[in-house]
């Protein structure tokens, strides 16, 4: 697994504290199931990862500061899908982009993405997103009783809020 550190690149948009090594207690396909949620789900690393990159890309020649941020939170995010990968691997799980709900894969798709018009709702839904991923994590934090994991997504939380910080600096900055 690479990184327990931060990628290159990504530093000014993570919460600066160290990741934790991935490890889990045992194998436990309940709680991949519920990491594949947070993984691909709707409200999800990769619907994240992808939302934010396609802000990036129509809002890079509209305002490069909050282009430049999204695609530097979407690196972070990145690093979260690929932390999420190895915990749900580790779990007994293959990593796919799908969530598990009665005993049916249902796939990520881009209908989860909040596309939106403008850049001011944009970062709006994208301050929104944060705030559901934290939600689930916590639901998860909960649930799981694997030490280890806890852990990680409270470190993933940390990361969530600093966006949330971060997006926030830019709404006051060019939508109020």
């Amino acid at each position: 697994m690479q990184g327990q550190n931060h990628p290159p690149g990504m530093f000014k948009c993570a919460y600066p504290a160290p990741y934790p090594q991935v490890r889990v207690a045992a194998p436990n396909l309940l709680y991949a199931r519920l990491l594949l949620e947070d993984y691909a789900g709707v409200v999800s690393e990769v619907t994240a990862i992808n939302q934010y990159l396609y802000h990036y890309f129509v809002l890079e020649e509209v305002n490069e500061e909050v282009a430049e941020l999204l695609e530097c939170i979407s690196l972070v995010e990145m690093h979260h899908m690929e932390l999420l990968a190895e915990t749900i691997r580790l779990l007994g799980v293959d990593p796919r982009y799908r969530v598990i709900r009665d005993s049916q894969e249902i796939y990520w798709n881009a209908t989860y993405v909040f596309y939106g018009m403008s850049l001011c709702d944009r970062l709006t839904a994208d301050i929104a997103s944060e705030w559901a991923a934290i939600a689930a994590y916590r639901e998860h934090q909960r649930i799981i009783a694997d030490p280890y994991i806890k852990e990680l997504l409270e470190r993933i939380i940390m990361d969530e809020l600093h966006h949330i910080k971060l997006f926030n600096e830019v709404l006051q900055k060019y939508c109020v």
